[in-house]
């Protein structure tokens, strides 16, 4: 059948309206649709690199975060105990309790670790401490034992007395019993910090008293404590001593003890004038400039006059020690420290050119301005050998940090 020529353009019309459609379907649609979709990738990488380039600040600010955290928990835990069921270290944090001579310890008796659960603030859990009782009995007066309660409620860990007796006794004195109640956190956190350094010293001692026989050497442990002395030698509201009305170091004296600079004691009076020795002299520095424990251990039993050290060799050590180690107080020839030696106005000046980081220091420079303020005529400046007394001590800490 032939076609007429109208039905010839016809189909070349549908043709080409098909071959149109097809490639506006294949070229264009498709193309949009891919394009549309590219545009949708497109935005979407765009907004995973936004996401990408805020996660370092989130990171920096998580990390700020959990370093918070971790600081707070760091405060908690160190406001409790760690072990305390070493009984050996609770019994020689009470020693150094017992610095103050007027108290005597009679009897110490102590509880089994329990838990005790302490309720949640603010919806949070239930909280299970460790909790140890340990009971003291004593003889004291007074002050002193006030001292010595002051000295536990200041203490950096959590000690709660649970109860007190006092029973009052001839001449002023005190007997009775308290009870301390000791807090550990130690199994929720899993922190262990000890009291005390250890090391140890060996001696030579007669196991037998009867014999003739060479003493045989042994190894002794002593002990440092390590953690805030602040706390250990807390003392009560400063009371002027009763020996320096109208001394020319009066006021300097004074000064230094509101700032708690003296170690307490039951002495009511200063000796301003009798001579202060090497010992002191440091222990005064450390309470004043509250230099930290050195992490570098020292076994200050290898000086031969070790056992001078005394009652050193507790909280008060620590002075010895860390002036020691920074080289503010050395030891002589002869290996031995003389801690209980006058300290001379050489070796002050040895010491203070060390603290203050000054090597034109002199002791005359500071007799001089000294005896211009106060009338007072040191020995250092025709000696300077001589040896240095309390008074002259303290008005030059005194003056030194007005």
């Amino acid at each position: 059948m032939r076609m007429t020529r109208r039905e010839k353009v016809l189909l070349a019309i549908l043709l080409f309206a098909l071959l149109f459609y097809a490639g506006y379907r294949f070229l264009v649609v498709d193309q949009l649709v891919e394009l549309e979709q590219g545009e949708q990738q497109l935005s979407n990488l765009r907004t995973e690199i936004a996401r990408l380039e805020t996660i370092e600040q989130e990171k920096e600010d998580l990390d700020t975060q959990i370093a918070a955290v971790k600081e707070d928990q760091e405060v908690v835990r160190g406001e409790f105990f760690s072990l305390i069921e070493e009984q050996e270290e609770i019994i020689l944090l009470i020693n150094e309790f017992l610095m103050n001579p007027d108290v005597n310890a009679t009897a110490l008796s102590f509880t089994p670790p329990t838990l005790e659960t302490v309720e949640g603030v603010e919806g949070e859990e239930n909280v299970e401490l460790s909790r140890m009782d340990v009971t003291m009995s004593y003889n004291a007066n007074y002050p002193s034992l006030l001292n010595l309660m002051r000295a536990v409620w200041q203490f950096d860990r959590k000690i709660v007395i649970g109860q007190l007796n006092m029973n009052a006794e001839a001449e002023g004195e005190l007997s009775g019993n308290f009870q301390m109640n000791l807090y550990d956190l130690a199994h929720l956190t899993g922190e262990v910090d000890r009291l005390f350094m250890w090391f140890q010293d060996m001696e030579a001692v007669k196991t037998n008293p009867f014999s003739d026989a060479a003493p045989e050497r042994f190894f002794q442990v002593r002990y440092l404590f390590r953690d805030s002395e602040q706390a250990i030698l807390a003392q009560r509201p400063y009371v002027p001593f009763e020996d320096l009305e109208g001394h020319w170091a009066e006021e300097a004296v004074h000064a230094l003890g509101e700032r708690g600079v003296f170690p307490p004691s039951g002495n009511m009076n200063y000796m301003p004038e009798e001579l202060i020795t090497r010992a002191e002299f440091i222990i005064l520095l450390d309470r004043l400039y509250e230099w930290p424990i050195p992490e570098i251990p020292l076994d200050l039993t290898d000086f031969d006059d070790y056992e001078e050290i005394g009652r050193y060799e507790s909280a008060v050590s620590r002075a010895v020690f860390s002036g020691y180690l920074r080289g503010y107080i050395v030891g002589y020839p002869d290996n031995t420290l003389r801690p209980n030696n006058p300290i001379t106005y050489e070796e002050v000046e040895h010491v203070m050119k060390k603290v203050l980081e000054d090597q034109t220091f002199n002791w005359s420079d500071i007799a001089s301005e000294i005896e211009e303020e106060t009338g007072h005529v040191s020995a250092g400046i025709e000696d300077i050998n001589a040896s240095m007394n309390r008074a002259e001590a303290a008005y030059f800490l005194y003056w030194l940090n007005r």
